[in-house]
């Protein structure tokens, strides 16, 4: 009880942190803690163990617990840490059937991570796209759930005590895109249908985040490699009733300066980051046009996401 009552004094207190890390590094001082605020590095933050692998995917960021994975063995070897008293615990989870190639992430396999404040319980979610298309479902006690099929899994959120990702699964010989979510209380997976968001044909990368406590859909627009340098524009959809379809409501036009090639993460203030030409990353304010370069490189695949020193443990 102590514990969790120390998370919630940090966590209302609002001193909390932008974790910034590179997938590939050298291992040691891994983790950049940047400033909510000013995003200027805090410190950095070590890895209490030796991934088999030298590179790790963070899977996601809760109350100061890391949940992580060996980029080459993506869905297997999972780690949960807590930096702050160094303590960690290997999760070894073999998976049959999935047929490993050489890239450094399996695509055959996708993560969550999420706390459910009711039972105070972390919870893993493991999604395999097999050829019987089975997921199962991981919790700290190591019991097993087999529901929903998806052919392809990407991205995570956590918003309305539920696990969301970007989902495709195929419909009349279709790759149909949806949100995928898991409820981390009573343990079940829905289909959250996207919105009408077609514009004039332009080709859109679509981002799931949170605006103002919403569900939300990023929508950016492709880079033109003729012509980087021309203004480009994003799209900002909110579910404002989460779960009702008809809700969604396209609630801003941002445009985001020339040289802008994607977006990397979103912060709690409602910011986005993006990696320019330069592999600069530039921080844009959804509720603005205002652009500010950070003091910071893009070096291959980055994870951004919130972080707070805690105390939770690990146990078992």
């Amino acid at each position: 009880m102590f514990i969790k009552q120390h998370s919630e004094i940090r966590a209302s207190k609002g001193k909390g942190y932008l974790l910034y890390f590179p997938m590939y590094h050298p291992i040691g001082r891994a983790f950049r803690l940047l400033c909510e605020e000013t995003f200027e590095q805090v410190q950095e933050i070590d890895i209490p163990f030796r991934p088999v692998d030298m590179s790790l995917i963070v899977i996601g960021s809760c109350n100061g617990l890391l949940c992580l994975s060996d980029s080459r063995r993506f869905g297997t070897a999972i780690y949960l840490c807590n930096p702050y008293i160094r303590r960690y615990r290997v999760i070894n989870h073999p998976i049959s059937g999935v047929v490993r190639s050489s890239d450094p992430i399996n695509d055959n396999v996708t993560l969550g991570f999420g706390y459910y404040d009711k039972t105070n319980d972390y919870k893993i979610i493991r999604i395999e796209a097999l050829s019987d298309e089975h997921d199962d479902y991981l919790d700290l006690s190591f019991k097993y759930h087999k529901t929903a099929k998806h052919t392809k899994v990407e991205y995570r959120l956590v918003v309305c005590d539920s696990v969301h990702w970007k989902a495709y699964y195929r419909e009349a010989n279709k790759d149909v895109l949806v949100i995928l979510a898991f409820h981390l209380g009573n343990e079940t997976f829905q289909q959250i249908r996207l919105p009408n968001y077609e514009v004039g044909g332009e080709d859109m990368m679509e981002c799931i985040t949170l605006y103002k406590g919403n569900l939300s859909l990023f929508l950016f627009n492709h880079v033109d490699h003729q012509h980087p340098w021309q203004e480009q524009y994003c799209y900002l959809w909110v579910m404002k009733e989460y779960g009702v379809y008809g809700s969604w409501t396209k609630t801003l036009t941002i445009t985001v300066a020339p040289g802008i090639v994607r977006p990397l993460g979103f912060t709690r203030n409602d910011e986005i980051i993006f990696e320019d030409y330069e592999q600069d990353l530039v921080m844009c304010r959804f509720d603005s046009s205002t652009a500010k370069v950070l003091k910071v490189k893009a070096t291959g695949l980055l994870y951004f996401g919130s972080y707070m020193d805690s105390l939770v443990l690990l146990s078992g």
